[in-house]
């Protein structure tokens, strides 16, 4: 990079909310404006921070743009930015935009501030700290909490040498379809998966057969497709049949479906955290009212005891974690949740059984006269046999190991059940085989219609 030549990186957050728009929206907007003053660097990365934030809108995602562009175009392009996302944001009470520009290097607490939005609950007084120390140019709306997510996405780089990553391509709908049912083809969905699995992912829910890549909400996505390379999320649109017009898609280099929030994580038990660690299992899982299991667990790194909990909408997994029984063990992988008084939880996203307890019942003695199986006589009378009416007085019961169908091993939730940083089996199918750089193709985004 010349002298001429200024180093930016944009990071964005909370200009969606439950009701409407989204980040990646105003991100590939802004992608559009910007397009011919600048050189990407990079793809647009999709960040995934801490997914058990109460406060976050969806899949608490925040996104990075960096770039390099000429001296003379940097203001234009920051004040550009700022306006324009004080123009598109979501109006609600709850949306509270930030915007965050980084010119050179990421600095190292940057990097450090990411890693911790993966797995605890930031506070915005921290994020707003960094900002001033730092000097960094900035804009929010409201309390700030955007803040948290554009630092966050800064700070989390993707390096290839250092983390896994993966793609997404989002396409998106003309304004005046935005609200209606998404007319897509379920049939066109399925072949594009089978072709080129396993190099996409997550776009069918295996248990109940079903696409997942089409939204339920208002906001603009039409559907998104995760992949392993961007030429492959190409082929993939391609493949797709719809029956509304795509206004624009754009491709995503993102930390979605690669475990990246348990690298950091650890068996601390703290409100909102990522949690993982070794449980014991003291209590047989029991389902309550919704059809969600809870079992008391042991953190071997602590001894302290805690809820551990399968949701209902895990399904399969769900019945998984209810063969556990007492003495089985388990690495846990989940959040951090309060749900009833000061009872912490830890809310199930995978595990992995380490051991399978011997389990034992006790069943009455055989008859030595004829075979079959005798009854107790009574308290400390022994057993009697109603057969041939043999008895003994001094016989006692006999353990009789009880036949386990839980095996050792990785259990993950259906594709639908999922939440978005989760590594999902099939990418564990392909994890040595791709050479991961990151090279920026032709037509990574485009806009089709006005």
């Amino acid at each position: 990079m010349t002298k001429s030549f200024i180093q930016l990186h944009i990071g964005i957050d909370d200009t969606d909310s439950l009701s409407g728009n989204c980040t990646t929206y105003v991100a590939a907007k802004i992608i559009e404006h910007i397009a011919n003053f600048v050189n990407f660097s990079d793809y647009p990365r999709l960040i995934r921070n801490n997914p058990n934030i109460p406060w976050k809108t969806r899949g608490n995602g925040s996104i990075a743009l960096s770039l390099e562009t000429k001296k003379r175009y940097v203001e234009e392009i920051i004040s550009f930015i700022f306006n324009f996302i004080k123009n598109n944001h979501e109006q609600d009470i709850n949306t509270n935009p930030g915007c965050v520009i980084i010119e050179g290097e990421i600095p190292q607490c940057v990097k450090d501030f990411a890693k911790r939005a993966l797995i605890s609950n930031i506070k915005i007084d921290e994020a707003k700290r960094l900002i001033e120390e730092l000097k960094l140019k900035s804009f929010h709306i409201g309390n700030g909490r955007g803040l948290i997510g554009a630092l966050a996405a800064l700070g989390n780089e993707l390096k290839p040498s250092e983390d896994d990553f993966t793609y997404e391509l989002l396409t998106y709908r003309l304004k005046e379809n935005i609200g209606k049912k998404r007319l897509v083809s379920e049939e066109s969905i399925h072949l594009m998966d089978k072709k080129l699995s396993p190099f996409v992912f997550n776009n069918i829910d295996e248990e109940k057969n079903k696409s997942i890549i089409t939204p339920a909400g208002k906001d603009p996505v039409l559907y998104g497709i995760r992949g392993e390379d961007a030429n492959t999320l190409l082929e993939a649109m391609k493949m797709v049949k719809t029956f509304e017009e795509i206004e624009r898609y754009c491709i995503f280099r993102t930390n979605q479906g690669t475990d990246q929030h348990f690298k950091f994580a650890k068996s601390k038990i703290k409100k909102y955290s990522v949690f993982k660690g070794e449980i014991e299992v003291q209590t047989k899982p029991k389902t309550i009212l919704g059809g969600h299991v809870f079992f008391k667990g042991k953190v071997l790194d602590s001894n302290k005891i805690v809820d551990v909990a399968a949701f209902e909408p895990t399904k399969r997994f769900k019945l998984v974690v209810k063969q556990l029984l007492p003495n089985d063990r388990i690495v846990a992988f989940g959040g951090i949740q309060v749900f009833q008084g000061d009872t912490f939880t830890v809310q199930l996203e995978k595990m992995i059984v380490t051991h399978v307890s011997n389990q034992y019942k006790e069943i009455s003695p055989l008859c030595p006269q004829c075979g079959k199986r005798m009854t107790s006589a009574g308290f400390s009378k022994g057993h009697k046999c109603k057969k041939c009416g043999y008895k003994d007085r001094n016989s006692k019961k006999i353990r009789e190991p009880i036949p386990r169908q839980l095996s050792k091993g990785l259990y993950i939730p259906p594709a639908g059940s999922q939440r978005h940083l989760i590594k999902p089996n099939r990418r564990y199918e392909i994890d040595k085989k791709i050479d991961k750089k990151i090279i920026l193709i032709n037509n990574w985004w485009k806009k089709m219609k006005n």
